[in-house]
């Protein structure tokens, strides 16, 4: 059923890459918004005001890009339920949080007032 995610050593690389480099693309503005001087809220300031979970989501687009790219381009032998798997939670994490990194990307910055 899934044996488009299995291919030879190319197919492997690249749809690592390709995948891997779509969650870092996600992680890196969640990421910097959390910084002094750059906040943006991606849940909204009455969900998470501290803004942990938006480090935390963050933190784990990064890990599952990075692991998306390790795994396909570290030879292994076969692991039926990782690879469905992994594309799963990529597709989940572009589909829920890609429109809003690319709403809150787009958006201008609102100067800040002085009294």
């Amino acid at each position: 059923m899934f044996m488009f995610l299995e291919g030879d050593r190319t197919y492997d690389i690249i749809y690592g890459l390709v995948t891997g480099g779509a969650c870092i693309a996600l992680a890196i503005p969640i990421l910097i918004w959390v910084l002094p001087g750059r906040e943006r809220s991606l849940f909204g300031r009455s969900i998470d005001p501290a803004q942990r979970l938006q480090l935390a989501y963050g933190i784990f687009c990064m890990a599952m890009g990075f692991t998306d790219i390790g795994c396909r381009a570290i030879p292994h032998g076969d692991l039926p339920l990782v690879h469905p798997t992994f594309f799963f939670m990529t597709v989940a994490l572009l589909l829920a949080l890609g429109p809003r990194v690319l709403a809150l990307a787009r958006q201008k910055k609102a100067a800040p007032t002085s009294l």
